[in-house]
């Protein structure tokens, strides 16, 4: 019935068609991050009746669906992925479940699932005129360090990227990778395939920018709209620059924040206690938990 294939660059535009079903805003189910991290997670993919359907390698080898997303119910998908598992000797186990999803599953469930949340794996919501505007007493350190910056480079510029600079962009993120010391393995794979991503953002309706000083790329930032949310994937500054990291979030938000878009998701900070600090030092609106679910007893629910 299911019959899962990885996910690939040919792949990707029919994916994108099922994804603007997503009922959440974690980032996990936006193409960015699906395409980001399918090799490291081992990603594949089935559509079946109008419903896509996703499962990982997670958690050292372990076998992990995502929550289905398409036009139908739980109530139709489920016995699809009760059906595959049973089929394959798979436990009926879901990973970077949102909330939304939680619910749904332990409506149809009821007590037979086991659930837990991992801190690490939390997505930071902002509102969008939040960090647009930077308005407010709470953001006066920020603004600081956005005045700090524009005294410091008056004539800097934010630059839209597109086919004629991509390759300018890439060659910065080349060099800055290099300088950068990293030793997880996450850290690694986000390098090699942010180098992969960038020359693919108008295959994937992405759109990127870069701040520049004197004619050199110091911060480039890019990301995915999806609904109400603006999603960023790739963030990444030269920290010499003093308030780098300041500009390139408040001006990808202020040139990428139209009228449909209420949020920003600024994606997880992966247990990197720097990056949490970071994260909420501009005051989410929401912490976005995303839960590990294992189902029980598949062979009798619903019997």
């Amino acid at each position: 019935m299911l019959e899962f294939k990885p996910i690939t660059l040919d792949s990707a535009d029919n994916i994108i068609n099922y994804l603007g079903y997503k009922e959440s805003r974690t980032c996990d189910s936006t193409i960015g991050s699906l395409f980001m991290w399918r090799d490291y997670y081992k990603s594949e993919y089935a559509i079946y009746n109008d419903m896509l359907y996703m499962k990982v390698i997670f958690a050292e080898s372990e076998n992990r669906f995502i929550v289905p997303i398409g036009e139908h119910t739980m109530k139709s998908s489920m016995p699809v992925l009760e059906e595959y598992a049973n089929e394959n000797n798979l436990p009926l186990s879901f990973v970077a479940v949102p909330e939304e999803a939680l619910k749904k599953l332990k409506d149809y469930y009821q007590n037979e699932l086991e659930y837990v949340s991992d801190r690490d794996m939390s997505d930071y919501l902002y509102l969008a005129e939040d960090l647009s505007e930077l308005k407010g007493r709470r953001y006066s350190g920020q603004r600081n360090h956005i005045n700090k910056f524009k005294k410091l480079y008056p004539d800097y510029k934010y630059v839209k990227m597109d086919s004629e600079n991509i390759t300018r962009v890439m060659d910065f993120y080349e060099e800055y990778s290099k300088n950068m010391v990293k030793t997880m393995e996450t850290a690694i794979e986000e390098n090699e395939r942010t180098l992969e991503i960038l020359p693919l953002l108008d295959k994937f309706h992405m759109s990127g920018g870069f701040i520049e000083v004197d004619g050199k790329i110091i911060a480039i930032s890019a990301g995915e709209i999806i609904k109400d949310t603006l999603y960023v994937h790739i963030e990444k500054a030269l920290k010499e620059y003093p308030g780098s990291y300041q500009m390139i979030m408040n001006e990808f938000a202020r040139y990428n924040v139209f009228e449909q878009v209420v949020y920003i998701n600024r994606e997880d900070d992966a247990g990197d206690l720097g990056l949490r600090t970071s994260k909420l030092s501009y005051h989410p609106c929401e912490i976005l938990d995303k839960y590990t679910v294992i189902i029980n007893n598949i062979n009798t629910i619903h019997n």
